[in-house]
């Protein structure tokens, strides 16, 4: 027999979707606050949100109908039109407060002027609701007490108090991330409290949030097409994390969970991150309203794009231009890790995500120096979007004289030779594609390590990274993955649409040295495979390619085996450590370096090369 559900049991079912815990309740009420145009908001939270959760703002605040209005389900101010697909809002469902009625004890004081009278209305057990006069200012403060009383168990899915939090405190720093022009304050009744002041300066809201740390290894991004707008933080590779949890996506200052995005970030940081380490990002996508679908999910933080393969187009170029331009020559500041005091850094600020752990073994030589701060000019000079290699200036150091002759005993892609000679470079540009200047070599440690200087800072160069580095870029750019045909051609069957899939992008297909002949609408005859391969089944390897170009557009597996074939391939055929090498190849090897790129990191995405400069070592000597 089909009854039709009581609405208290309706909003129960509707906060399973939208308020799973406490964080999904900071979440709505928050975004709720911004909607009504609030300049500042106080979060605060006991028992990790399930005792109370507090949330205070200035924004236009209700009158007494209206907060009447706002626990009734389905009911909104933010669909003026009654258009679901130009959302320009953010709590647009009218679902979240009917939801955290019907699972804790609410209660709603607003007051739409600063006379100091206001409304407050309370939603006890059993719905009972009671609308009083009271006093309060402009604005809004709303209070769930007991979360999940009325469904007791919702409370055995939660985490720990430690784990629920976090994530409260993650959720609100999301927020903070994507409003830095709003005041936000968080308090949980144990931690210090987190007080974020209102900034026009996206830069200082990162720093508040992340620590200075993260800007000083990360650079700006800012790139148009179109309709299509990308701004944010991209972290040099060689400062990357053990997971991608320290990536966040933002899509018309919504954070999103959106896997167009990290695969755009896999895909372009690919051969510069080690297997297994990912990238650091703080990505904001602005685009028109009605090109994105908010309304996928109750949560609101998946979501759909009208041209989904644009945007994924769109996101993997530019990302790669930009590493190219900014980002890939350049070494992480974190990389020699803490001999002095180590106090501000060794507990996370504000409780943010930490990213001041060590993210790659240096070389042990140099493990006792501290480069939190290397290179903080150069990186806060490339936040505002340039040319690349405009952050030279007038103050950096110049390229000694020198001129380049043909060389035959130091096993180079550019078969170079350094003679310190009297032919005077002027400009680092006529000269240098990386806009990178590695000093001149003064010696060379444990065969191994080759030590340089510029005017104002020492360089430490691992030789067979470096070398590494350069024989891979020079084999990218030589090799052609040129088709091997195979003994015997090996037929794969697909589904239909796979093979429509594949035939559109056959072009692409055959690029990879792969050709193929469609004999039926569900069956290919592969006839070669890239010679890079070796030995390999076609029928697994078209199996990936089919699942990754109906996910991603992109054949990002076989381009990452092919990537670690020729990373092999280089390591196995590059500079070796325990090498002796004179001045002069030192010197062939610097200049070869700054002439390619991704130089700052080898093929397996441990860091070439650190830097030092006069600031990081007078504090070491503990200079002034």
């Amino acid at each position: 027999m089909i009854k039709v559900l009581s609405q208290h049991l309706v909003n129960q079912i509707a906060a399973g979707e939208v308020i799973d815990r406490p964080a999904s309740v900071i979440k709505e009420l928050v975004e709720n606050a911004i909607d009504a145009g609030a300049t500042k908001i106080q979060v605060q939270i006991a028992n990790a949100g399930k005792s109370l959760i507090q949330v205070t703002d200035n924004g236009c605040g209700m009158d007494k109908d209206s907060l009447e209005l706002s626990i009734l389900s389905h009911a909104t101010s933010k669909l003026t039109d009654d258009n679901l697909f130009e959302i320009h809002t953010f709590g647009f469902r009218g679902e979240a407060l009917p939801s955290m009625t019907s699972i804790a004890r609410v209660s709603i004081t607003s007051s739409t002027d600063n006379s100091n009278e206001a409304w407050k209305i309370s939603i006890q057990e059993k719905n009972v609701v009671q609308t009083t006069p009271t006093t309060g200012k402009k604005g809004t403060t709303v209070e769930v007490r007991d979360l999940f009383f009325a469904t007791p168990a919702r409370l055995k899915f939660l985490k720990s108090d430690s784990s629920e939090n976090d994530a409260c405190i993650k959720t609100f720093n999301n927020i903070a991330l994507a409003f830095h022009k709003i005041s936000l304050s968080f308090k949980d009744g144990n931690r210090k409290e987190i007080t974020y002041q209102a900034t026009n300066d996206i830069r200082q809201r990162i720093i508040d949030v992340f620590g200075e740390i993260f800007i000083e290894n990360t650079f700006f991004v800012d790139v148009c097409y179109e309709n299509l707008s990308l701004k944010g933080f991209l972290g040099v590779p060689t400062f990357n994390k053990s997971s991608s949890n320290r990536q966040y996506f933002f899509v018309n200052n919504r954070f999103v969970k959106d896997k167009i995005f990290s695969t755009a970030l896999n895909v372009s940081y690919m051969g510069l991150t080690p297997h297994g380490r990912y990238p650091i990002a703080v990505l904001f996508l602005s685009l028109p309203y009605e090109e994105v679908d908010v309304n996928a999910h109750p949560a609101k933080t998946e979501i759909r794009f009208k041209e989904p393969e644009k945007i994924r187009r769109f996101l993997i170029s530019e990302l790669k231009k930009s590493l190219q331009s900014y980002g890939s020559a350049i070494p992480t500041n974190t990389m020699v890790d803490k001999v002095f005091e180590n106090k501000s850094n060794s507990v996370e600020k504000n409780n943010s995500p930490n990213f001041n752990e060590k993210v790659h073994k240096a070389p042990q030589a140099f493990n006792a120096f501290d480069s939190h701060r290397v290179n903080k000019n150069f990186a806060a000079s490339i936040y505002q979007p340039h040319k690349a290699g405009s952050h030279l200036n007038d103050s950096s150091p110049r390229f000694t004289n020198y001129s380049i002759e043909k060389s035959s005993d130091l096993k180079l892609p550019y078969n170079t030779r350094q003679h310190l000679g009297q032919i005077d470079l002027p400009t680092h540009k006529e000269i240098n594609e990386n806009h990178i200047y590695l000093g001149r070599a003064l010696c060379q440690i444990a065969n191994t390590y080759i030590i340089a200087s510029t005017d104002d800072s020492l360089i430490v160069v691992d030789q067979h990274a470096a070398a590494e580095r350069i024989t891979l870029e020079k084999l990218k750019k030589d090799s052609k993955l040129e088709p091997q045909s195979l003994l015997l051609p090996e037929m794969c069957p697909f589904s239909h649409a796979q093979i429509e899939l594949i035939e559109n992008h056959k072009e692409l297909i055959n690029k990879f040295g792969i050709i193929y002949e469609k004999l039926t609408d569900d069956l290919i005859m592969v006839q070669a495979l890239p010679a890079i391969l070796g030995a390999c089944e076609a029928k697994p390897l078209m199996n990936d390619i089919a699942e990754e170009l109906s996910s991603f557009g992109n054949i990002t597996s076989l381009q990452e085996k092919i990537n670690l074939l020729m990373s092999t391939i280089s390591c196995h055929g590059s500079l070796r450590a325990g090498k002796k090498l004179s001045i002069e190849e030192m010197n062939v090897l610097l200049r070869s370096m700054e002439r390619t790129p991704n130089i700052a990191q080898c093929c397996h995405g441990r860091p070439s090369y650190v830097l030092m400069n006069a600031k990081i070592l007078n504090k070491l000597f503990e200079r002034s």
